[in-house]
């Protein structure tokens, strides 16, 4: 294994050996076991926001909202592909080498790492995307892009 290889290894710690009952099932906030999208939307209220829905040592799942215009800040990553399932709304992912991807509710779009994008809302609607990344999800921020004409910044819910 190289030293590049263990730098970005997951360390799988939970490991079970046969089936066994669920072992996290909260009310709120990740570890979740049903999580209903509408009540989560009315408890974040009017977007921009980004709440983790799903946290562990392999996976986290993030659900985004945004407003027309609006969208997230260029970045790509090193170690993990990202993928988003789209849940309403229109969304345009700007990509490396200008490829563009235009995707609406019940699309699913995959981004292999090393890909550069930016995620910006189209139409007049609010979008809602659900994000599935692996742990820590380290961000590669692209401070000088063409296509990079709007913010992201995430309300607090508080």
């Amino acid at each position: 294994m190289t030293d590049q290889d263990r730098a970005v290894a997951s360390v799988i710690t939970d490991v079970v050996r046969g089936p066994i009952p669920p072992r996290v099932d909260n009310t709120e906030g990740p570890g979740t076991m049903h999580i209903k999208i509408q009540e989560v939307v009315d408890r974040m209220g009017p977007a921009p926001w980004a709440t983790k829905l799903i946290e562990d040592e392999r996976t986290w799942g993030t659900l985004i909202a945004s407003d027309p215009g609006q969208g997230n800040r260029a970045h790509w990553h090193s170690n993990f592909d990202e993928w988003w399932v789209v849940m309403a709304g229109k969304l345009r992912w700007e990509l490396t080498g200008g490829k563009i991807i235009h995707a609406t509710k019940g699309d699913v779009v995959w981004i292999p790492r090393g890909t550069v994008h930016h995620i910006v809302t189209e139409g007049d609607e609010m979008s809602l995307r659900f994000a599935i990344s692996l742990p820590p999800a380290e961000h590669m921020w692209i401070d000088d892009c063409d296509n990079c004409d709007v913010t992201w910044e995430p309300r607090d819910p508080g």
